[in-house]
């Protein structure tokens, strides 16, 4: 039966979410002294120049690295084999990216982000619906709406002076202005006003290609904001005839009354995207580090893991089985390089079944940008298992993200230090051009599968790190790093803001109503009467001000985990 999928915009429950233009080979050697040299034909890693269409953008080819699996069945990594550069290699800077779902991003404001080191702005241009002219805000129609225009991503700076436009201001006119000197934008990046200059000298500037912004090309699938990172004028045809890697269920044309969609999370990780998809391909985690969330660490914890597709360009997969699973229960766990890892589990025999939709792109050395969400496919008489009845409980989408940061932070101070002390030691590095073997550095076991055939996936076809801009420092371990909410998440989410500011007003006049009653109404309540009413409304406002927090900071203990 033909049927149109679509996006879930309800309140739901806690998803269980944990969710280069190879032109110059050999731009990088390694040479007998056991150091990458940087060969004459690379003048510059980051060479591009600013042209019509944009920043052009290439990357170089690092040397060979060690992780080859040779046997995808096997767990044993053979080291030292050749690299090939071929149509087989992967190119970090042709590929579609997942940043962030625009349903939670505030349509009046420009936005922030990273991707590969790249500084970028997201904004919408939709005018607003009732005289849209550049105006004051103030002068705006009361009952104005602004439209449905295009989702943009632009490099984050001025083309006059380089400064940050996501510091600027989203006009009546959609138009993305500069708050510095008022240069305006359009949505294809063209200059089109600068107030301290005659209309003839605005003409010439317009046609110098250097006013326009860097713009890359973007597709919203599924409600996910993705982007090209490259602005070049290919960039736009070979984005085109690329795919946006979706939950497609498998080819199976499923009735939209079967589906259930859980919200969507997202936030910046504090750990790198391989760290990221070497965690999600990795089930033996789960029970122990997500302990009394999903399983437990003194449960049974064996497992059986079987390669179902062996290590291509495009990914791999997996089948899971756990000692309690039945023959009708064992999951299967997919790379769909570079981004998205989709995690199946059946329940019953009747084709239900759920799915994790696990997206990540790489924001900058050790972060990552995670958006992730639970589907759920019921059964063939539309009944939900009983199994998954807990997790797709309303609540407000606010609610949602608040609580996420339990299931995600389990495990986020272990792979935040995993991957800075691989990096300061120099056993392992992923954020700069290196020849390091994973697998000499750690002790995989049979149950590490999925791990290992990631790392030979980093190192076979994406040449075992990836091309970030820019400064390519890792930062320091720091635990505030990994318990920071707000720059995570809150400071971008229109919902959870919006639900921060409602909570911190009613915290404000719960505190005042507790004062109010405590000193003028003992002669109505009573003194007792009073006391305790006072002490209610103080308490209440003290958990509130815990949940104020939570929008803030979240720290997790495993000590305190019992």
């Amino acid at each position: 039966m033909s049927t149109t999928r679509r996006r879930s915009r309800c309140s739901t429950g806690v998803s269980l979410v944990a969710t280069a233009i190879i032109s110059s080979a050999g731009a990088f050697q390694l040479q007998s002294d056991g150091f990458l040299h940087q060969s004459k034909s690379a003048a510059t890693y980051f060479r591009g120049t600013r042209s019509t269409a944009g920043l052009r953008i290439a990357s170089v080819s690092p040397p060979s690295s060690p992780d080859i699996p040779t046997k995808t069945d096997e767990l044993t990594i053979v080291g030292d084999l050749p690299k090939l550069y071929s149509s087989e290699s992967f190119d970090w800077f042709k590929a579609w990216y997942p940043i962030v779902p625009v349903e939670y991003l505030d349509v009046e404001k420009p936005h922030a982000f990273k991707l590969l080191g790249m500084d970028m702005v997201i904004w919408n241009d939709g005018p607003v619906d009732s005289n849209p002219t550049f105006q004051p805000r103030k002068d705006r129609a009361k009952d104005a709406k602004k439209s449905e225009g295009q989702w943009r991503v632009f490099i984050d700076e001025c083309p006059h002076r380089k400064v940050p436009l996501s510091e600027g201001r989203i006009e009546d006119d959609g138009s993305l202005l500069c708050s510095y000197h008022g240069w305006r934008f359009n949505g294809r990046g063209e200059t089109i006003d600068i107030p301290q200059i005659p209309p003839s000298e605005l003409e010439r500037i317009k046609a110098n290609p250097k006013s326009n912004c860097n713009s890359f090309p973007v597709q919203v699938k599924d409600g996910i904001l993705w982007v090209w990172p490259d602005a070049s004028d290919d960039a736009r045809i070979e984005s085109a005839l690329a795919p946006v890697p979706t939950n497609n269920y498998e080819g199976e044309d499923i009735d939209e009354d079967r589906l259930w969609l859980g919200p969507w999370n997202f936030r910046e990780l504090p750990y790198g995207h391989d760290y990221f998809i070497e965690n999600v391909v990795d089930p033996a985690h789960v029970p122990v580090s997500h302990h009394n969330v999903v399983g437990s660490r003194y449960s049974n914890q064996s497992l059986h893991l079987e390669t179902l597709q062996p290590l291509t360009k495009a990914g791999f997969s997996i089948g899971v089985k756990t000692a309690l699973a039945t023959s009708d229960m064992s999951s299967t766990t997919t790379f769909h390089a570079p981004s998205q890892v989709l995690i199946k589990q059946p329940f019953g025999k009747e084709s239900a079944r759920q799915y994790l939709e696990l997206y990540s792109s790489p924001s900058r050395p050790g972060f990552s940008n995670h958006v992730g969400r639970m589907v759920v496919v019921k059964d063939t008489s539309k009944t939900m298992p009983n199994a998954l009845r807990q997790f797709t409980f309303p609540m407000p989408i606010w609610v949602n993200h608040v609580l996420t940061s339990l299931f995600l932070n389990q495990d986020a101070l272990f792979l935040h230090g995993q991957e800075r002390t691989f990096t300061h030691t120099g056993k392992y590095r992923t954020a700069v051009p290196a020849n390091d073997s994973y697998s000499k550095n750690v002790l995989p076991t049979s149950a590490d599968k999925g791990v290992m055939l990631f790392r030979g996936w980093m190192s076979k076809y994406a040449h075992g790190f990836i091309p970030f801009q820019g400064d390519t420092t890792m930062t320091a371990s720091n635990k505030e790093v990994v318990f920071d909410v707000w720059n995570a998440h809150t400071k971008n989410c229109k919902y959870c803001l919006a639900a921060l500011k409602r909570i911190k007003t009613v915290r404000t006049l719960t505190f005042f109503a507790s004062a109010l009653v405590a000193t003028i109404r003992p002669k109505v309540l009573g003194t007792a009467g009073s006391t305790l009413a006072a002490l209610g409304l103080s308490g209440l406002g003290l958990v509130l001000s815990k949940l104020i927090g939570m929008f803030y900071r979240f720290e997790f203990s495993h000590a305190e985990n019992h």
